[in-house]
């Protein structure tokens, strides 16, 4: 039995990028939409991300019952929300 970890089967080398070039440096590309190196790279950032959107959770009713300390609460209505979220 192999005792490596399963994750080291799939180790690979990451070039190393000078993070400083790196951000003065960047362009955004049309045709890709996102942020290139000089180099023609990807730069991954929160700039290439989507941009947030609104996520609604529907009003509910949370039911009655006894807690683990043994009080009862009674049933309690939850109003909906609206919230922003990282597009998806």
């Amino acid at each position: 039995m192999n005792r490596k970890p399963f994750l080291l089967n799939f180790k690979q080398e990451v070039p190393l990028i000078d993070i400083d070039e790196a951000i003065e440096e960047d362009k955004y590309s049309e045709e890709m939409q996102m942020s290139v190196l000089p180099s023609g790279e990807l730069t991954w950032s929160a700039r290439s991300r989507r941009r947030p959107t609104s996520c609604h959770t529907a009003a509910h009713r949370l039911k009655a019952g006894y807690t683990r300390s043994g009080k009862y609460k009674s049933s309690r209505m939850v109003p909906g929300k609206r919230d922003k979220r990282a597009g998806k």
